[in-house]
C-alpha cells in the first residue's frame, strides 16, 4: 500500500511547530515576595468579641517581606494559600517604614492595599483553627507576577524542597514559570526547632526561599522583633 504522501507532509509541518509552541515560561524579576493575611471587617460581633458576617469589608493585612519601598499606586499579586481562591492583583495605596525599636536596626516597608471586592473573599469560610475575621494567609509578588499560581501542599515532596527544609513547615508555595513545579516558599517553623510546624509553638521564625538559574537560593530570613 502505498502511502498517504498529503498526511505525511501535514505530519512532518505540524509536529514541530505544535512543539515550539509549548515554551517554557522565563522567570519574572521580583523585588518582593511576603505574605499577609485575610482580615474581614463587620459590625456584627459574637459574645467574645470577635467579628462575624455579615462582612462589610475585606483587606489584606500584616503585609511582610518589603525591604525596599515600593512605588504607590503600583500593584502586587495576593495569592491566597491552601484554599481554593484565585490570585489577585491589588494596588499599593500607602507605605510606611517600619523598625523593630531601638535596638534593631533592621528596616522594612508597611505596604497598605486597595480592600478586596472579590465576593469568594467575602464568603469563604475560615480555615481549621482560624478565627473567621482572619480566615487564611496569602502569599504577595512584587511587582504583580499575574500568572503566579500557588502549588497546594499535597502536591509538594522532599525532592522538590531545599535541602533541610521540612513540608510541614511551609506555609506557601507559588509557581512562577507556569510548570506547576514550585519558585518560591515561605517557610514558617518554631524557633529553634526548623522542622516543628509554626503552630506548634509560641514564637516563629521564618525563611523564603526562591529559585535562582534552577537551584534554590534563601533570599529572606524573619522572626520576632
Amino acid at each position: 500500500m502505498r502511502p498517504n504522501i498529503a498526511l505525511l507532509l501535514i505530519s512532518l509541518v505540524c509536529g514541530p511547530t505544535l512543539a515550539q509552541s509549548k515554551k517554557n515560561v522565563r522567570m519574572p524579576q521580583t523585588q518582593t515576595i511576603g505574605g499577609g493575611v485575610v482580615w474581614r471587617i463587620s459590625d456584627n460581633k459574637g459574645q467574645n468579641g470577635d467579628s462575624l458576617p455579615p462582612w462589610k469589608e475585606v483587606q489584606i493585612t500584616n503585609v511582610f517581606g518589603f525591604k525596599k519601598r515600593p512605588s504607590v499606586g503600583d500593584k502586587v499579586t495576593v495569592i491566597p494559600l491552601n484554599v481554593s481562591i484565585a490570585p489577585i492583583d491589588l494596588r499599593i495605596i500607602e507605605t510606611k517604614k517600619g523598625t523593630c525599636g531601638e535596638l534593631d536596626s533592621t528596616v522594612w516597608w508597611e505596604v497598605q492595599l486597595e480592600p478586596i471586592k472579590q465576593k469568594e473573599f467575602f464568603e469563604i469560610s475560615s480555615m481549621a483553627k482560624r478565627r473567621e475575621e482572619v480566615p487564611f494567609d496569602v502569599a504577595v509578588i512584587y511587582p504583580a507576577v499575574n500568572f503566579a499560581r500557588q502549588v497546594k501542599s499535597n502536591k509538594l515532596s522532599k525532592e522538590v524542597l531545599p535541602q533541610g527544609v521540612a513540608i510541614n513547615t511551609v506555609k506557601g508555595a507559588v509557581d512562577l514559570t507556569e510548570d506547576g513545579i514550585p519558585d518560591v516558599l515561605l517557610v514558617e517553623y518554631c524557633c529553634g526547632s526548623p522542622n516543628k510546624a509554626a503552630e506548634e509553638c509560641d514564637y516563629t521564625c521564618g525563611r523564603t526561599f526562591k529559585k535562582v538559574r534552577g537551584k534554590w537560593k534563601l533570599v529572606d530570613t524573619s522572626g520576632p522583633c
